[in-house]
């Protein structure tokens, strides 16, 4: 995951009348043991990777017949094991929510362009969250602004708000009726609001999906779902959008016929089936959280030097005194083989496995025995 950013409230140096900028450097981002193999070498190889918030004990992958890699794919089967999990048919799947949200923005200019939308070039997106979201419409040519509380966005005139829900890395949860005032804003104004649920699965009972009734959703509401992060399956690349079904064909034909793989259509299919893994996962959350908080915490707040924490399900973020204090815990947890995610300010790591929790333990304690641990303690 790319997060946090630090700029002035409203970056304008792109403009809908401009072409679009395809050459911009991307956010980086976590999950990124890879790279850092590659650059430090061997001693790499066996970290302890919790720089990816997702789930440590993912939902366990079967064997699979030969036949899924070379059968076209087709989604029929895992829209209607979706319809059942979600309680609401997706409007699309994609390759994961990424697919997805780099979908909107040239949809949304190609379907509307002559209303609102070209009108009011502003996309809000929260100040430290995804950035990807921000990227995807600043390559568009839209004006991003940054939100650091919910409330302003009722204040604002947008093209588009991205709420995060829960937000990773700082774990804020947007209240139900918050959303439902910015979605009216948003039909008011004839704006349009992304909600990015990447992060729910850990906590289902605050889907914004619960609390749609209708049978076709709000033309200014965009949801969006990921099996990366509670089911664990961010390599299988598969995400799903929930829109009017005014925008279904549009957002298909921008997806393309087959952008996910049939082993991945497959496989998901069977997760969302597998109930009994989802309800033990759950319970399990709880049980690690508890370990964690108990065993582990103690020793992070010590080297980090803070108890400005966030818990959620699947990931704790630690908010440090500086971007360069950060930076030096980071690179310390690396000497004894502990990978997290660095932010501006800001350390994220990933909720351990239980059968994890006593490596993590071990190294901790061997960083605070460490002359540079005791200058941290």
């Amino acid at each position: 995951m790319s997060v946090g950013l630090k700029s002035s409230k409203l970056d304008s140096s792109s403009s809908l009348g401009n072409a679009p900028n395809l050459e911009s450097t991307p956010p980086k981002h976590g999950g990124d043991l890879a790279y850092w193999q590659r650059k430090v070498g061997s001693k790499a190889l066996n970290w302890l990777d919790l720089s990816s918030a997702c789930n440590r004990e993912p939902w366990p992958i079967p064997e699979i017949a030969p036949s899924l890699w070379m059968d076209l794919p087709d989604q029929a089967d895992l829209l209607d094991e979706a319809e059942r999990y979600f309680g609401r048919r997706p409007n699309a799947i994609g390759a994961g929510s990424q697919h997805i949200i780099e979908s909107l923005p040239p949809m949304l200019l190609a379907c509307q362009s002559s209303t609102q939308l070209v009108a009011n070039q502003t996309v809000f997106v929260p100040r430290i969250g995804y950035q990807e979201h921000a990227f995807a419409w600043k390559k568009w040519g839209f004006d991003i602004a940054y939100y650091d509380a919910l409330e302003e966005l009722l204040e604002q005139e947008w093209a588009v708000a991205v709420v995060i829900q829960p937000n990773n890395p700082t774990g804020e949860i947007a209240p139900g009726k918050a959303l439902s005032q910015l979605i009216a804003h948003a039909e008011q104004k004839g704006a349009h609001l992304v909600v990015d649920e990447a992060f729910i699965d850990a906590c289902p009972e605050l889907s914004l999906l619960n609390h749609q009734n209708s049978s076709d959703l709000s033309e200014s509401l965009f949801i969006m779902r990921s099996v990366g992060k509670f089911f664990g399956l961010a390599g299988a690349r598969v995400g799903f959008a929930f829109c009017a079904s005014k925008w279904q064909a549009a957002l298909n034909n921008l997806l393309g016929p087959w952008p996910v793989a049939t082993a991945s259509l497959y496989l998901v299919q069977l997760a969302f089936a597998d109930k009994a893994w989802q309800s033990q996962a759950l319970q399990g959350l709880k049980v690690r959280q508890a370990a964690f908080v108990e065993r582990v915490m103690p020793k992070f707040n010590t080297i980090f030097d803070s108890q400005d924490y966030v818990l959620s399900p699947l990931f704790v973020t630690w908010f440090l005194d500086s971007e360069e204090y950060a930076k030096q815990v980071f690179e310390m947890l690396h000497q004894v083989g502990i990978h997290t995610r660095l932010g501006e300010g800001w350390i994220r790591v990933a909720l351990p496995a239980l059968d994890e929790m006593d490596a993590l333990n071990s190294a901790l304690i061997r960083l605070l025995k460490t002359e540079g641990g005791r200058e941290l303690a």
